[in-house]
Parts: structure tokens; C-alpha cells; sequence
């Protein structure tokens, strides 16, 4: 789409709104300001302030600037309250290669108590008082070394500098999990003197992963007496993939964390390149409610929904490279961060007795009277006959409506109507773990059923593999794995074992030749076996792999008795001997596609009497099918499926015979429209995503953009009952 920029006299900022948040591009020659409401709508700007400087952070109201490259000037510029700007003296007393990492300013510019921190890479705090009554503001410098050394006893530094409530907190960088702490720098200004001590203030929660995640960032913001921790984590296999989003908020007076539910209006954004994290309390848009993160580049913004733990995917426009894009956070009148605001809210609980579809009737009498004088007109006995048509969300729906519709809508089995509704094709099951719920999504309808989770299953799960209606669930909290089926709540333990990289079974776990094979490893790798039903150890292998020594292991399938697993692509084979498995040093390398990109991501399953490969760029621009040449040991690409189609989802990947015609020839992706919530597909007769509307083919798009997806252990399922 066309860009429509509106250039503004020098000096002059855009009609800015609290309606909307505002990002900015910038350069050593103008700015370019745009919202996320309408990013294509710019204004392209020449603020004299900003000319060879770089934004640095907002605090109070105040922009922190410094001059680009060298960063030895320094200011502070308030754009709208009062237009004043701040000219530090030169920034000359840092050491030769000590570089500036973060700043902070710990009070309003106007306050003769308030002090510009920064930090260096060599652990060092760097300061200035802000008192504009002095004959000459002067910089000054401390190391925080042998503070921070009695608190940790390791070396660490700082790192997330924010203000809360008039004091300055900070995380600890590059430390062991255990002792991860927020640090309280206290600053006090005695006459002219400036004094800056260091204090354990609380610990932070740590989700438990074991290794789910290629990396995790952890951010702190303060907003008036209010401090947040937020955590995200990135997929391993689709390494720019948001996998995890953990916010809290501190109780300040008991310095302990509650994880949010919900924000309500509020707003976070996280600028993932420079490592900046800001808060707004309200916002007068859809964008409120959601963690707003743009990405290292700058070019895509993943917005997180805190209620229904969904990231949606919109792309910024076009800039050039060189641009330096940040998000812009203005004081704005009534945003004072002075108040209390409280942001935190107690989601409203809505589990009913799911496992029989129940749930509570409206509390609003007139409302009721008002429906049912229309439903008294039809007879009971008609309107129970027309209740059996219902799916099952209409079916709740219609229950919740008055009295009068949930006597005509008995309370009834889940799985009877889930049967009943149901095709023999793979669902979406997502747990939400808030909840204690299964959420089953049918990908043609796009019909939601709910279930209860069987109270042996913790809330901290990963599910590993998904095959004949039964999950492969890992407890990351305990370290055990289990065979679960959530069609007929049948659980099935494993005998103990370390945390697996990747794991993945061939027949169902009452199978007597069920056979659950697992790698664990980085320089040296060891292969994890199980017969389920034939002994109660696992077996362990030492795998030489010699010069092909793969970095990572993903996708292992089961192709006959051999395991064929991926690594960034390349194809590693496992051959089974008396079961005994031996690495077949016949590498296959990755095919060659216009996809094969560095950051693209790569599924591998097992289709009737073949080894496919899907290979789909990073954001979905582009999607190609592979079938592996045994002979030649060489992928070729194919065009079509037949009548088969592929389930992908982060490490699950099936492949299955299409009992309805127009679902075969596709790919299904654990991924909904952003718009009408409904299963996306990339259908490899047209080259496009689309939705289902009932037998129907809509809408059409190009990429993963204006869809979304859950954080919640997820995967596709084929309907099983036994």
C-alpha cells in the first residue's frame, strides 16, 4: 500500500493524541512520526532538537538525548509540557572503549534534586545533578562493582535502569537463575554532593522452561508506585518467534509479584533492539489491553493479548535501513506519573463445569424477561428440537441467555456432543493453563469446545508430540513425561529421564511395539529409548556423529522403524538394527528453495509412503513442499499433495488422507485470523492463506500478518476414543 507523508514546518511536532501511541524514525536529517492505528498515514519532521542526536529514553515527561556517534553531549528536551531543553556539559571523563549503555533520570528535570544516571559496560555509574541553580552542572563517576559483588557474590552488572515511586530499580545482567534480583539504587543528594548505594530489594519470578526457548529477555518498567517484570522468551526452532510472555507486578509494600491477567485499557511497549520497555496507563484504542513489541529491525510489531495469551503479527511500514525507530512516549495532559493507577485486574473466572457444558445464568432479571417474551412465542418442545442443531458454543451461548433457555437447553456430556460435531480430522487443542481448560477448535467451522484439565496435569506443561489422538506431555516443573489423551482423559506415565531436546513416539502408547525415542545433547549426543509396554528404564545411546555432529535436533519422525531428524534443515538419519539405532553418516543437506533463508523455518513429516519437508519463510511470505528422493538422497520440490494435507504447529507436524475434498491439497497452521478467529491454511493451489466458512474458501493474504496464535501449549490432534 502507498505511503502518504505530510511534511511540517521546521520545528514543528504532528496533532498528537492520547488516543494514539506514536513511534519514530529517525535520522541525522528529519524524523518520521507514525502511529500503529494508521502506519502508512507519516509526518515527516525537521525538530532542531533532535538534528545529530539520538533518543535514548523518556522519563517524566522529558526525552533523553545525546549526540550520534560519539555520545559525549548530552540533553534533556521536554516537547510538550514546556518546550524547554536542557544542555548538559560534555560527557569527557569515560575511559577509552567504556561505552554507555543506559540511562535514567531519577526526578522531573524541574526538581534541584534530580540526577541523570547512566551505566557503563565497565560497570560504572555516570551522573549529573540537574540543578539548573548552579554555577556549573559537572559530571562525576563511581564503580558499582564491589556493591553489587556483596549483594550477588558473582560479578554481574546492571541492566533495565527504571524509576517507581521516587527511587530507581534495576535488574541483575548475566547471572545464574537462582539469583536473579531487582536492585534498588538509592540515590541522595546532600548539598552538592551526590551519594548512590545499591540494596537487594525482592526476587523475581522465574517461569520454569528447561531449555524450551533459544533466548529470553527480561525488562523492568516503573510507572508512578507501580513496577512491572516482564518476561519473553523466543522459540528455539523459529528462532524470531515470540513462544512466551510472563508479565508481573510487584507489591511494593510486601516486595512480592503477581502475574496479570488482564491490563484493562493500559498499554506496554517494548522496543526489543535497544531494550526499552514503557507503560501507559490508559489509551483510548484496540491497541489497549495488549504488550505492544517491535522487533530488532524495526519492521514488525508483535502484539500480545494478556487475557487470551494470543500474539497477533502487524508489519511497519517500509523505512531505510539506516533509521533508528523508537517508540515515543509523551507526557501528555492528565498523564501524570505522579498518580496511582491501578493497571492490574482479577480476570473474571469463566469455568464453568466445562466437561458438561454448564455455565451460570444472567443475574439481570429484566434482561431476561426482555429475551424470553420473545422465545415464549415459540413452543417449548420446537425450541428444544431446534437447540439440537447448536454447535457447541451456541449451545452455551443459548444456556446463558435467560432461565427459560437453559431448561431448553439440558446440560449434556461433552464428549457425546464433541463426537457428535465432530470429522475424523486433526483439531487445535490449546490449554489455557489460567483457566484449567482445553480449548478444542474444529479448523473447517472454526467451532470452540471446552474441557476441563484432569487435575494431575500441573499448569507447567509443553506438550513434545502429538500422534493417534495422544499428546506426549512434558512436566517441566517435575522433569517427567506422559501420555495423555484429552478425548478420554487417559494418563499414561514415563519412567524418569533428564529433559529431552526433542521426543517423539510410533504407535499408541497400548500398543505393545510403542517405542518412545528422545536426543539429548550439544557437542555430544545420546539417543533416549523406551519401550513403553516391554520395560521400565529407558535404554541410552552414545551417538558418534564424527564431522556431521548436528547443533540442534528437531522433528524427529518415524519412517518405518528409522528416525529421521532435522538440523536447520539438514536431514540426519537413524537406523534401526535389533533395536539398536546407528547415525547413518549419508547426510541429506536442506533443500534449495526460494525460501531457504537463514530465517526460515523448517517441518518435516511422514506422508503415506514419503518423507516431506515444508519449508516457510519466517513470516509466511512464502511456503514450499519438498519430497525426499531416497535413491539419490536429494529433496525434490512438489506442487501438490494430492489429496493429503499437513498439520503444522511449532514442533508437531502431521500429514493425513483428506476425507472431505475441499480440505486436501493444504497446509493448516496453528493460526487464527486476526478478524474472524477462524484456522488459517495456505491452500498449494492458489499460493494464498485463506479461512473456512463452512465448506466455503475466505478471505485471501499473503503472509502471517493481521494473524495470530497462541502462547499456550498447543497442538493438532486427530480424534481418538480409545
Amino acid at each position: 500500500m502507498e505511503q502518504k507523508q505530510k511534511s511540517l514546518a521546521t520545528g514543528k511536532l504532528p496533532p498528537f493524541s492520547e488516543k494514539c501511541p506514536w513511534l519514530v524514525a529517525e535520522n541525522a536529517k528529519d524524523q518520521i512520526f507514525f502511529t500503529m492505528h494508521d502506519p502508512l498515514s507519516q509526518y515527516r519532521c525537521r525538530i532542531s532538537e533532535f538534528l545529530g542526536r539520538r533518543i535514548r529514553g523518556f522519563f517524566h515527561g522529558w526525552v533523553i538525548l545525546s549526540k550520534h556517534p560519539d555520545h559525549i553531549t548530552w540533553s534533556l528536551w521536554n516537547p510538550v509540557i514546556s518546550e524547554e531543553l536542557i544542555h548538559l556539559p560534555p560527557l569527557r571523563i569515560l575511559t577509552d572503549g567504556d561505552i554507555v549503555e543506559e540511562c535514567c533520570l531519577s526526578s522531573p528535570a524541574d526538581d534541584p534534586s534530580s540526577v541523570l544516571l547512566l551505566t557503563t559496560k565497565n560497570r560504572t555509574f555516570v551522573f549529573c545533578r540537574i540543578d539548573r541553580k548552579q554555577k556549573k552542572m559537572r559530571w562525576k563517576k563511581m564503580t558499582y562493582t564491589k556493591q553489587l559483588k556483596s549483594i550477588t557474590r558473582n560479578e554481574s552488572s546492571l541492566h533495565c535502569i527504571t524509576c517507581c515511586n521516587g527511587k530507581v530499580y534495576a535488574l541483575i545482567k548475566g547471572v545464574r537463575r537462582n539469583d536473579r534480583l531487582i536492585i534498588q539504587v538509592d540515590i541522595v543528594v546532600v548539598d552538592e554532593e551526590v551519594e548512590i548505594s545499591l540494596s537487594r530489594f525482592a526476587g523475581i519470578p522465574q517461569p520454569t522452561y528447561n531449555g524450551q526457548f533459544s533466548s529470553m529477555k527480561f525488562f523492568l518498567n516503573g510507572y508512578g508506585t507501580e513496577l512491572f517484570y516482564l518476561i519473553l522468551g523466543f522459540d528455539k526452532v523459529a528462532k524470531n518467534t515470540l513462544g512466551a510472555v510472563h508479565l508481573f507486578k510487584f507489591d511494593m509494600t510486601r516486595k512480592i509479584s503477581k502475574e496479570m491477567a488482564g491490563l484493562k485499557d493500559a498499554i506496554f511497549f517494548v522496543d526489543l533492539a535497544h531494550e526499552y520497555v514503557s507503560y501507559r496507563p490508559s489509551i483510548a484504542s484496540e491497541f489497549g489491553g495488549h504488550i505492544h513489541i517491535l522487533s530488532e529491525m524495526g519492521k514488525v510489531i508483535f502484539s500480545c493479548n494478556i487475557v487470551d495469551k494470543t500474539i497477533s503479527l502487524s508489519c511497519m511500514p517500509f523505512l531505510e535501513p539506516t533509521r533508528h525507530v523508537s517508540f515515543w512516549k509523551l507526557r501528555l495532559p492528565g498523564d501524570h506519573e505522579e498518580v496511582n493507577r491501578r493497571t492490574g485486574f482479577e480476570r473474571k473466572d469463566y469455568r464453568e463445569d466445562v466437561s458438561e457444558i454448564e455455565i451460570n445464568s444472567t443475574s439481570n432479571e429484566q434482561l431476561e424477561e426482555n429475551i424470553a417474551s420473545y422465545i415464549f412465542n415459540i413452543p417449548f418442545d420446537v425450541l428444544k428440537k431446534i437447540v439440537e442443531f447448536f454447535g457447541c458454543v451456541e449451545y452455551l451461548n443459548f444456556r446463558a441467555t435467560c432461565k427459560y433457555c437453559l431448561l431448553a437447553a439440558p446440560m449434556i456430556q461433552w464428549r457425546r456432543r464433541l463426537r457428535t460435531y465432530s470429522v475424523d480430522l486433526p483439531w487445535l487443542v490449546v490449554l489455557d493453563k489460567h483457566q484449567g481448560i482445553f480449548i478444542f477448535t474444529d479448523p473447517m467451522s472454526g467451532e470452540k469446545y471446552f474441557k476441563k484439565k484432569p487435575e494431575k496435569l500441573t499448569d507447567e506443561l509443553e506438550i513434545c508430540c502429538s500422534r493417534y489422538g495422544w499428546l506426549l506431555i512434558k512436566n517441566n516443573h517435575l522433569g517427567e513425561y506422559l501420555f495423555f489423551n484429552p478425548f478420554t482423559n487417559d494418563i499414561r506415565e514415563l519412567p524418569h529421564t533428564p529433559s529431552l531436546d526433542c521426543v517423539c513416539f510410533s504407535e499408541p502408547p497400548h500398543s505393545p511395539d510403542c517405542l518412545v525415542v528422545g536426543f539429548l545433547g550439544s557437542n555430544e549426543w545420546n539417543v533416549y529409548i523406551h519401550f513403553v509396554n516391554r520395560g521400565t528404564v529407558w535404554a541410552i545411546l552414545h551417538m558418534n556423529f564424527g564431522d556431521t555432529s548436528p547443533h540442534s535436533i528437531y522433528f524427529p519422525t518415524f519412517y518405518g522403524r528409522d528416525i529421521y531428524v532435522l538440523d536447520e534443515g539438514v536431514l540426519h538419519v537413524f537406523k534401526e538394527k535389533e533395536g539398536v539405532y546407528e547415525h547413518n553418516n549419508a547426510v541429506v543437506g536442506a533443500p534449495r528453495g526460494s525460501c531457504s533463508k537463514s530465517s526460515a523455518q523448517y517441518f518435516q513429516v511422514s506422508c503415506n509412503q514419503d518423507l516431506l519437508m515444508v519449508i516457510v519463510d519466517e513470516f509466511g511470505e512464502s511456503v514450499e513442499v519438498f519430497k525426499l528422493n531416497h535413491s539419490l538422497n536429494k529433496w525434490k520440490k512438489i506442487d501438490s499433495l494430492g489429496k493429503y494435507m499437513i498439520y503444522i504447529c511449532g514442533k508437531i507436524c502431521l500429514c493425513l488422507e483428506a476425507k472431505i475434498p475441499e480440505m486436501e491439497n493444504k497446509i493448516y497452521f496453528s493460526r487464527l485470523h486476526s478478524k474472524n478467529s477462524k484456522i488459517v491454511f495456505y491452500s498449494l493451489d492458489t499460493c494464498r492463506y485463506h479461512t473456512f466458512n463452512g465448506r466455503e474458501i475466505e478471505q485471501s493474504f499473503g503472509d502471517f500478518f493481521e494473524t495470530k496464535y497462541y502462547l499456550y501449549p498447543q497442538a493438532w490432534i486427530e480424534p481418538s476414543w480409545s
